[in-house]
């Protein structure tokens, strides 16, 4: 595909609002899972039978495709931020589905959030003139990153707050989104080259596969575990700040180097930590009244 950072721009929005639904119907399904069931694996398994979070996670599918071709017209630095809007968007999806009006944590953390992803794409490399990412280097990412997530979900039972879980979960969720997204830059190219029944037959596709089954998995266990406050803004931070790096450790892409512009990225992902923080908090304790 020619690149196109509009276009990609265009596209991550209308993926965020597709996860902004997706996001709000699987925290409520997943929220209702007890407790006894500990295991990612069993906790997605019993979300299968939930009728909402099968919604939630089939308006997920469509949002994931939009995201992919976004990221195939786009940098990672531009799109990953702009993604994050779905969080945003999602407190509006949230109080309709609780039939409430916003708080006004709720409405401060949405309006810092966006203003810090205003500044974090301002800085962002989005000329897409980067290359291919080294199969053995992006290999050996996702290998590194599927090592640390199985060892985090032992650790995790281990813990003696479950906030603290969903904290650690929540960070080596966003760990393993940030890769996906890399893999799923990886998989558009792969399409784009070979079309679309030839790109199964590259190693893309599979690495990323079972790459993005065990992030959600950890998500879900840690929406499980406790509110989304504990776990929804570090799971985001981490996300974005990895696919950042790793688009310009892999991709080529373009990193702030002026002092300026590093001190608005570094302002921006403390500002979308605190954002993220204020909306999760609030809609969490919203949710526990509700329910």
């Amino acid at each position: 595909m020619t690149p196109s950072p509009t276009l990609a721009a265009a596209l991550a929005l209308s993926s965020a609002l597709g996860f902004a639904f997706s996001t709000s119907f699987q925290h409520l399904a997943a929220g209702r899972v007890h407790l006894t069931v500990t295991h990612p694996l069993m906790v997605l398994l019993q979300l299968l039978r939930s009728p909402r979070w099968l919604v939630g996670s089939t308006i997920g599918l469509v949002a994931w495709f939009l995201h992919a071709v976004a990221l195939n017209l786009g940098t990672l630095s531009l799109v990953q931020p702009i993604i994050l809007l779905g969080v945003v968007l999602a407190v509006v999806v949230r109080s309709s589905l609780e039939r409430r009006l916003p708080k006004v944590n709720e409405l401060a953390g949405v309006l810092v959030t966006v203003l810090s992803l205003i500044a974090v794409v301002s800085v962002a490399d989005t000329s897409h003139q980067g290359s291919d990412a080294p199969t053995v280097a992006m290999l050996s990412v996702a290998g590194v990153g599927v090592v640390i997530a199985l060892l985090v979900t032992r650790l995790a039972n281990q813990l003696p707050r479950r906030g603290m879980a969903a904290f650690v979960l929540g960070m080596t969720a966003g760990m393993l989104f940030g890769i996906t997204a890399c893999l799923m830059k990886v998989v558009g190219t792969a399409v784009s080259d070979h079309g679309v029944p030839g790109f199964l037959l590259t190693w893309s596709p599979w690495v990323l596969l079972p790459c993005a089954f065990l992030a959600m998995s950890l998500n879900q266990r840690a929406y499980q575990l406790s509110r989304l406050s504990h776990s929804m803004p570090v799971l985001n931070v981490t996300s974005v700040l990895l696919s950042i790096l790793l688009g310009a450790l892999l991709f080529d892409e373009s990193l702030p180097t002026t002092p300026g512009a590093l001190l608005v990225q570094a302002i921006g992902l403390v500002g979308i930590a605190w954002g993220l923080y204020r909306i999760a908090d609030a809609g969490s304790r919203t949710h526990v009244v509700a329910d």
